[in-house]
């Protein structure tokens, strides 16, 4: 009886003196919860100026719908391929500052920056109501066992939004990745609430309209939108008539939200519509159809209603002026070159895809450095925690944020996956898994948790640290000397030099590089660059791919045809960058001191 009061009294004890150090604790939380926003919204400062000039194909079509929404260009803007959200975001940014076409990118890249400080800012509120719900259940089993402390939640927490953040999404992609993920994190963060917190119709309705911005961001959020609702209505609990209320709510503020552009669109293309992006990927991806120039083959795939125009075979050559906008019309709206083609489910092709997309999961998620450290630290809290099989249910019990991540694993596997669609999701499986370690309140627990805390941000810094450095040389060398202009602005004020004025067609040779297929039949970017920033309109193409019809390659009447197809495609001028020496002679200038030249149609 002696031995278990003092137990008792131990145990006493034991919990008035974490009870003293609770409040020490929430401090040390504060500040370096403080310090670690410092540093992710420096880190994320840096590489957005360092890659300020990049853009892809994507990026500038988002510009160019930007435009057309600021000139209320309704038929252009509306679009079966890319989501309107962020195209708005760059269109208001660049009305708002009136860049030249030398800040243009940049601009761009500040759009991106301020997004970037919405998702932290979302994340914040995301890993505060995982701190909250982890709080409320140590306290309701004190003494028994504890999760990770304060400190590490933040320092593991911020961590793993800046490796999701500026390696996986990146800010140097103008792409809606980084708007999709301010949203997941809102949405998870709204899900956690309801663990702790019953949720009225006002909280679903948040939840609806949040999801509707989602799927303005970017279509794939549409399905996921269903998941996320679907949680969160298991996690609400309550009778049927409570659940069927609240889902009507989160429909309904989902409508309200996104309803303006379904209609817009369905009416556009004479059909019920949420998007194409789906469908086309599906195609491209699993079924091989090329991206840009499907005429209709294989039979199977369906009826090109219509698809850019091929005027030549030998070497191929296609025609795309009319009736699409934007610098380059085959790829500012595939929905409409690829309007009636059809996806086939072929299950040899689905399996093969889905292997490669489940050999794409793991070797992103094991591998060392940052995301092996990662799980080797899961790993060893796990094995420490000494609860066995009870891990399993530990593990199952953060369902309500593994299900959302493990769905959107799955959706991008069976078509194409890339890291900067899944950066949110894997953020959030992580913080899954690390909210549903045990710990017990033995006096190596804490001696543990900082040894894994330390082990993650080492290589945290052996990943973003290098990038962040790596940005940073180069920052400090555009500062120290003088910073030539970047090549794609010094072949737009070079065109110009030579007389192309804004909205002239132009045409360009061998853009098209790779294999059949649709990466291989997207041309290099540097064409939209300089086309974007001159305003000039991409109306006519040579299709080279690998070696093959390389304009440069065949006899000079098939030359000759060429030329003639781009002069009746209406193109003013003809661009390439691998000009041979003996083509000064058939009237090719070189634009300026960049590797471009030009030759101008009668």
């Amino acid at each position: 009886m002696n031995g278990a009061l003092v137990t008792t009294e131990e145990t006493r004890a034991r919990r008035a003196a974490i009870a003293a150090v609770k409040p020490m604790a929430t401090r040390l939380a504060r500040r370096l919860q403080i310090l670690s926003s410092a540093v992710a919204v420096a880190l994320g400062l840096l590489h957005a100026w360092n890659g300020r000039y990049e853009i892809s194909p994507d990026g500038i079509s988002y510009l160019d719908m930007g435009d057309a929404y600021l000139r209320g260009d309704w038929q252009v803007a509306i679009n079966g391929y890319w989501s309107p959200l962020y195209s708005l975001l760059l269109g208001v940014a660049l009305r708002v500052i009136k860049p030249s076409p030398y800040w243009e990118f940049p601009v761009a890249h500040l759009v991106n920056f301020v997004v970037y400080l919405c998702a932290l800012f979302c994340f914040a509120f995301f890993l505060n109501e995982v701190m909250r719900h982890q709080r409320g259940e140590a306290n309701k089993v004190a003494g028994q066992w504890a999760g990770l402390p304060e400190w590490a939640w933040v320092v593991v927490g911020y961590t793993l939004f800046m490796w999701g953040s500026l390696e996986l999404i990146t800010v140097r992609y103008v792409t809606p990745d980084m708007c999709v993920a301010a949203c997941v994190y809102v949405v998870s963060g709204i899900i956690v609430r309801m663990r702790r917190v019953a949720g009225g119709c006002l909280t679903f309705a948040v939840l609806g309209a949040v999801l509707g911005v989602g799927y303005l961001a970017k279509a794939a959020m549409f399905p996921l939108a269903f998941v996320f609702v679907g949680v969160s209505l298991l996690t609400g609990g309550g009778g049927v008539r409570r659940v069927a209320r609240r889902a009507l709510v989160a429909g309904v503020a989902f409508l309200l939200v996104s309803s303006p552009f379904l209609i817009a669109l369905s009416w556009a293309k004479g059909r019920m519509t949420f998007g194409d992006t789906g469908r086309l990927n599906y195609a491209w991806y699993v079924n091989d159809i090329p991206g840009i120039y499907w005429q209709g083959e294989p039979g199977w795939s369906g009826t090109s209603r219509h698809p850019t125009r091929k005027v030549m075979d030998a070497p191929e050559v296609y025609e795309f002026g009319t009736p699409v906008g934007g610098t380059y019309p085959p790829w500012y709206d595939p929905s409409y070159w690829n309007e009636g083609l059809t996806p086939r489910f072929d299950l040899r092709r689905q399996i093969e895809v889905m292997i490669s997309g489940i050999k794409f999961h793991f070797y992103f998620l094991l591998p060392l450095a940052l995301r092996g450290s990662i799980a080797m630290g899961l790993f060893v809290l796990f094995y420490m925690s000494g609860r066995g099989w009870r891990i399993i249910k530990d593990v199952a019990a953060r369902w309500f944020l593994l299900v959302p991540a493990l769905t959107a694993f799955a959706m991008y596997s069976l078509v194409h996956v890339e890291e900067r669609f899944i950066g949110s999701f894997v953020v959030l499986l992580f913080v899954g898994l690390f909210s549903s370690v045990r710990l017990s309140e033995w006096t190596g627990a804490h001696r543990l948790v900082t040894c894994v805390v330390i082990i993650i941000v080492a290589m945290f810094g052996l990943t973003v640290g290098l990038s962040s450095a790596r940005a940073a040389y180069m920052t400090m060398l555009d500062v120290i000397k003088e910073e030539s202009p970047y090549i794609n602005w010094q072949v737009a004020e070079g065109l110009k030099q030579v007389g192309a004025q804004p909205r002239d067609k132009v045409a360009v040779l061998n853009t098209s590089i790779g294999p059949p297929g649709f990466l291989g039949n997207i041309r290099s970017s540097d064409n939209m660059r300089w086309a974007r920033l001159a305003r000039l309109q991409i109306v006519a193409e040579v299709y080279s791919r690998e070696d093959k019809n390389n304009f440069w390659k065949v006899d000079d009447a098939a030359r000759r045809r060429v030329i003639g197809a781009f002069d009746q495609a209406g193109a003013k001028m003809i661009v390439d960058d691998e000009v041979p020496d003996w083509a000064a002679a058939d009237g090719w200038q070189r634009i300026g001191n960049t590797d471009h030249y030009v030759h101008f149609l009668p």
